[in-house]
């Protein structure tokens, strides 16, 4: 059946088109979500899902091959109308979605979780959701993901949209000279507002991972490591970039020594890490890009290269002609010679081939038993 409106449709739809959210490409930090918690939870499929009045689209997705469905499919219509984490165990049993094309038919759907994504008014824009073809319900740590994440969801929501209106405020400052100051100051009060809160936010998800992560085992345990690390350096590029932020361009390499100390007061006692840089200026969007392809570079490195003997990482940013250069090299065994394809094409790779297209550039690797160099080349100016 179909749901019925939410009581403050009209302000909840309101405040969607503010947020200027639909419709926009897959971006890493929300894909990132998705695919931790499909792990987490050990579901086929998982949704960022935004609820229009006739359709739902989805920001981020696993296991699903379109983008949108009608509001008459979709069971998230429902799960706006709840307070918290929405479940439906078996959805052939519930008046709500039995009769749901989605369950009556293809994919044949069966159960389905999901927290709420609300504005700091307590409007909800959709659902992060987790879906299953069997029966099933999930545990207490897996719903307190559910609702972990979905707050993170909406931290990066809130602080695109924060963005924007700096950006726009920053504008009419250069038109109204007489009143810069005093505007300045307001959107330096407002940036530090979302700094806090986002500071804090990214660090309660990166304690959440970490005692998941000792909890749980196997494939599992690896992911919530990866994504824990990845929250890290979220965190380290949050923080340089608030230090920085009265500059247009920031010195990357700087900053990529910082991230190295911070990594290396982490690392195994068996690995050291070595930086050599020159000087290169990036915008603050690329250095959050390039801080985390090299920390998913280095964190494979120190995962895979020398399984216990010691050996040392070396990390190089270097200038090209007008070319950036990143290097992570080590010495240890190599990769395996299927390393790239099938099976082997796991996460990081995934995610780095997304952060070198971010960067317009391109990811290429040389290995031999004498070990493996990983180099990221991308053009230092904007595109044209």
């Amino acid at each position: 059946m179909r749901a019925q409106k939410h009581p403050e449709e009209a302000a909840r739809l309101a405040a969607l088109a503010r947020y200027d959210v639909l419709d926009t490409p897959s971006e890493a930090e929300f894909d990132d979500v998705v695919k931790v918690l499909a792990a987490f939870c050990d579901v086929p499929i998982s949704v960022i899902t935004l609820v229009e009045s006739e359709r739902q689209w989805f920001k981020a997705k696993v296991g699903l091959d379109v983008s949108e469905t009608p509001i008459v499919q979709s069971i998230c219509a429902h799960g706006i109308l709840e307070k918290g984490v929405f479940e439906i165990s078996d959805t052939t049993k519930d008046r709500r979605t039995a009769d749901n094309p989605l369950v009556a038919g293809d994919p044949n759907l069966r159960f389905y979780a999901g927290a709420p994504l609300e504005t700091p008014e307590g409007l909800p824009l959709g659902m992060l959701c987790v879906l299953d073809t069997k029966p099933r319900v999930l545990n207490d740590a897996q719903k307190e993901l559910l609702r972990v994440m979905s707050r993170q969801v909406m931290t990066q929501l809130e602080l695109r949209h924060t963005l924007t209106l700096e950006r726009a405020a920053r504008d009419e400052a250069e038109n109204l000279l007489a009143d810069s100051k005093k505007l300045l100051a307001q959107n330096e009060m407002l940036r530090r507002e979302v700094d806090h809160r986002v500071k804090n936010s990214l660090q309660q998800v990166a304690s959440f991972l970490a005692l998941q992560q000792r909890r749980a085992q196997g494939p599992a345990a690896e992911l919530l490591a990866a994504a824990r690390g990845r929250v890290d350096a979220v965190v380290k590029v949050h923080d340089h970039l608030h230090r920085h932020a009265e500059h247009a361009l920031i010195r990357a390499d700087e900053f990529l020594k910082t991230l190295c100390a911070s990594i290396a007061q982490n690392s195994p006692t068996n690995v050291r890490i070595e930086t050599e840089t020159d000087a290169v200026e990036l915008q603050s969007e690329r250095v959050m890009t390039l801080g985390l392809a090299a920390n998913e570079l280095i964190s494979n490195a120190m995962k895979h290269a020398y399984q216990g003997r010691e050996g040392t990482i070396h990390i190089s940013l270097k200038m090209d002609g007008d070319d950036a250069v990143l290097t992570v090299r080590d010495t240890g065994a190599g990769l395996p010679a299927d390393f790239g394809t099938g099976a082997s094409q796991g996460l990081g790779l995934r995610v780095l081939g997304m952060l070198a297209t971010q960067l317009r550039g391109a990811l290429a690797h040389v290995s031999d038993n004498k070990g493996t160099s990983f180099t990221l080349r991308f053009p230092l100016g904007e595109p044209a």
